[in-house]
This record gives C-alpha cells, sequence and structure tokens, in this order.
C-alpha cells in the first residue's frame, strides 16, 4: 500500500511551488507599486484641495470688493445726477432770467 513517488516527482512539485512563490512575490511587488500610487494620486487630490480652497476665498475677497464698489459707483451716479440736473437748472435759470426777459 504504499505509494511510490517516482524521482521527478518532488522535483516537479518543488518547481511549483517556486513558481507559484515567484507569482505571489510578482504580485506582492504590483500592490506595492500600486500603494504608491494611490498615496500620490491622494496627495494630488490634497493639493487640488488646498488651491480650490485657495481660489475660493479670492472670489470671496473679490465679491467684497466688488460690492463695495458698487455701492461708491452708486453714490458717486447720485451726485453726478444732483451736479447735471443743479448745472442745467442754473443754466435754464440764467437764460431764463437774463436772455428771454
Amino acid at each position: 500500500m504504499d505509494k511510490v513517488v517516482p524521482m521527478n516527482e518532488p522535483d516537479d512539485r518543488l518547481a511549483r511551488i517556486e513558481d507559484k512563490l515567484d507569482k505571489m512575490a510578482e504580485a506582492i511587488v504590483a500592490l506595492a507599486r500600486v500603494e504608491v500610487k494611490i498615496g500620490e494620486l491622494e496627495a494630488r487630490r490634497h493639493e487640488g484641495h488646498d488651491r480650490m480652497n485657495r481660489i475660493s476665498q479670492k472670489i470671496d475677497t473679490i465679491e467684497v470688493s466688488i460690492s463695495t464698489m458698487r455701492e461708491r459707483m452708486n453714490i458717486m451716479t447720485k451726485i453726478i445726477w444732483v451736479i447735471g440736473v443743479g448745472s442745467m437748472s442754473a443754466i435754464l435759470s440764467y437764460l431764463q432770467t437774463n436772455i428771454l426777459n
């Protein structure tokens, strides 16, 4: 009942084990490379978020500046209208009193 093992069978089995170990080593190296790439992508994602946050802050600053500029322009427009209407009134008043009378 003893099984007779041919001489080549242990060598074949050892060769298969070595092949499997080689494939496992290659897989582990591939996983390590993937982990490195994931780390690099994570760093780039973080940099992208930081850049977007800086841009968002700049946009907020610009919005505040535009609001104050708009308010100033509204005031300046009103002043120009008052000056224009006053000038026209003065000119019309002068013309009415000096030329038409």
